[in-house]
Formats: structure tokens, C-alpha cells, sequence
């Protein structure tokens, strides 16, 4: 089950959002709504593309990790978007259903290190298409932040 939010617009655009589950099946969703934010931005057809593979790239890096949920519940996913004057700031949150108190954990996000995993080559393959990657975890919950430059038309 998808579902999308878009803020307003102005001179700080509220991030848009597409809650999911974290499911290698939700490729296409999240694919649409990554060609949608590119194509409201006016970007060329090269920045959505790489908007749309940088999606894609942080879909497979989380799916591994978070493919066997031992609680059995299902995990969920939120992808986030907000424009940063000509790049494209993408969130994704990735958390089981059985998190409690989610805003409260991600709030203790910003007091946390920087993960590291220098072995990654799916966060290596992801830098190609990002000017930024950035990935968070604290116990039950992972936040990749990446930042995509684009091209308007």
C-alpha cells in the first residue's frame, strides 16, 4: 500500500513523501513518485534519471538488511523529498512496524555517528548517481540521506 503527501509550495518547499513497504516490489512506486518530483522541478530528462536510479540504488542497498525481519512484522518505508536549491534531497526511512515512538528514535538520529561500511558497493554504486550519501541507523530503524544534483530543462 502506497501512499503520497506533497507540501505547498513558496520558498520553502515542504518535503513530499511516499509511505510504503520496505519490499523490493515497491521499485515501481517508488520509481514513479521519484519521476513525478523530478518532472515537477522542470528537470532535464538526464536529472530524472539519475533521481530515479539513485532511488533505486538506495531500495537495494536497505533491502538486505532489512529482507529478514525476525519479529516478524513487516517494515515500512518513507521516502522523502525535498528540493535544495538545484539538487533534490532524498530520505529514505526505514523502520519495522514495531517501532515504537518512531519520531522520538529518529530525533536521537542527529546524536548518533555516521555509520561507515566501507565494504558497501551498493552505497559505492549509489555515490555515482548522488552528490551526497549519508547513512544513519539506531537499532530498529536506517536512514539513508542522499542528495542529487539536477538540471532543469
Amino acid at each position: 500500500r502506497c501512499g503520497t503527501r506533497r507540501g505547498g509550495s513558496g520558498s520553502n518547499p515542504k518535503p513530499r513523501r511516499l509511505d510504503t513497504e520496505m519490499r523490493l516490489s515497491a521499485l515501481p512506486g517508488i520509481d514513479d513518485f521519484l519521476r513525478n518530483v523530478g518532472e515537477r522541478e522542470g528537470w532535464e530528462e538526464a536529472s530524472v534519471d539519475r533521481l530515479r536510479a539513485a532511488g533505486e540504488e538506495t531500495l537495494l542497498s536497505l533491502t538486505p538488511q532489512n529482507q529478514a525481519d525476525e519479529s516478524g512484522g513487516t517494515q515500512r518505508l518513507t521516502v522523502g523529498a525535498r528540493r535544495m536549491g538545484g539538487a533534490m534531497e532524498l530520505e529514505f526511512l526505514s523502520a519495522s512496524e514495531n517501532v515504537d515512538n518512531l519520531e522520538d528514535r529518529i530525533a536521537y538520529l542527529s546524536d548518533e555517528p555516521e555509520l561507515r561500511e566501507g565494504g558497501d558497493v551498493s552505497f559505492r554504486l549509489l555515490r555515482h548517481y548522488a552528490s551526497s550519501v549519508r547513512h544513519r541507523k539506531y537499532h530498529d530503524i536506517d536512514v539513508v540521506t542522499v542528495v542529487v544534483e539536477g538540471a532543469s530543462r
